[in-house]
């Protein structure tokens, strides 16, 4: 048996019925008219990179600067300046600290930006360094510390150790 082209040719026909009678047009939209007033933006904000240079006069490196130079051309031992974004000391009573004592260090005195973490010293409270203090720190840059407590893959500074003091009992 053939199909019937019936059902086909009615559909057809209708749409073919449509056109000829002109389906009406939506209606068109109000013009638009322009508001007077005038619209207030926030001030553009600054984008020019930090004034903070890669070294400093006195040979010690920036945050910034010693994040970016070429680990190669590091010496053995650095000085890094920079404010004390956070600090986390441990007491000396405390078998083991979780975390480890540990600093974050910023070229940005209020500690936003850029941070360097900074390790390697148990007792941190000897040095007597305060969050918002500028220091600078000087000790061997590295991706991770030997004993694997201290990580940061961008590199961190690990402290050199303090002379002992005269008053610690041996």
């Amino acid at each position: 048996m053939r199909p019937s082209l019936l059902p086909c040719s009615g559909v057809a026909g209708a749409l073919l019925l449509m056109l000829a009678c002109g389906v009406p047009d939506p209606p068109a939209h109000a013009k638009r008219t322009p508001k007077p007033g005038k619209a207030e933006l926030p001030p553009v904000p600054d984008l020019s990179p930090p004034s903070v240079p890669d070294k400093y006069p006195e040979g010690a490196w920036s945050v910034r600067g010693v994040l970016t130079a070429d680990r190669k051309t590091l010496p053995q031992s650095i000085q890094v300046k920079g404010y004390v974004a956070a600090l986390n000391a441990c007491p000396l009573t405390e078998q083991a600290c979780k975390p480890a004592p540990h600093l974050y260090l910023s070229d940005e005195a209020a500690g936003t930006g850029r941070r360097m973490l900074v390790g390697g010293e148990r007792d941190l409270d000897r040095r007597g360094w305060k969050v918002g203090q500028q220091i600078t720190a000087q000790g061997k840059f590295a991706t991770s510390s030997a004993d694997g407590v201290y990580f940061a893959p961008a590199g961190l500074l690990l402290l050199e150790p303090l002379a002992p003091s005269a008053d610690a009992v041996p």
